[in-house]
């Protein structure tokens, strides 16, 4: 598997950013104001964040379970992360598999990219490693997090790229994906 990123290069062309958007789609709890929403900001020319949440009708238990589900996760998730295997504990080795963009004949970009993971069972897991120096080096701080919201759960999804000039370009391009995975969970737990 290809661990290069490919991306749209006009992109690297794009401004300093920051921006926010917000959906929100029912109000009815008190976890309203983070029902579904997503922002990018560029800190500096090297450091850009993403941060997205979907609320999901389930507890944090059943979205966990969901979310954990490795085996079974391309079975629902179309782009982004596609399952991990490996040593599945805080500081295992694993590797991911993950999509990120299309290749030049417009199919899915599959990567599998060895990672140190951080984990906490029942409430997060991500990892903090380096990117390729092809790709720019740096690193990147990828999370996703369950919180109990009452009945409900509140699923996030964040990522901050750091010493890479290329870092506004691929948060500009992970927002939709990541928007996409959280929605995709949210249908996934809920059916």
């Amino acid at each position: 598997m290809n661990r290069s990123f490919l991306f749209n290069s006009t992109a690297l062309a794009a401004p300093l950013l920051a921006i926010a958007f917000s959906t929100p789609l029912a109000a009815d709890t008190s976890c309203d104001a983070r029902l579904m929403s997503g922002s990018i900001a560029q800190l500096s020319p090297t450091h850009a964040t993403v941060d997205t949440s979907v609320l999901i009708n389930a507890t944090a238990t059943d979205v966990w379970a969901t979310l954990t589900d490795f085996d079974n996760m391309a079975n629902w998730s179309t782009g982004t992360l596609q399952g991990m295997i490996g040593d599945i504990q805080d500081g295992g080795s694993v590797t991911i598999t993950f999509i990120f963009g299309t290749d030049e004949n417009g199919e899915p970009n599959l990567m599998e990219i060895p990672h140190t993971l951080i984990y906490e069972e029942g409430a997060s897991f991500g990892w903090s490693d380096p990117f390729p120096e092809d790709n720019g080096g740096g690193h990147d701080n990828h999370v996703y997090r369950v919180e109990a919201c009452g009945d409900q759960t509140l699923f996030v999804q964040s990522d901050e790229v750091v010493d890479n000039p290329y870092a506004a370009n691929f948060v500009t391009q992970l927002l939709p994906m990541y928007q996409t995975f959280n929605m995709e969970l949210k249908a996934a737990v809920e059916d």
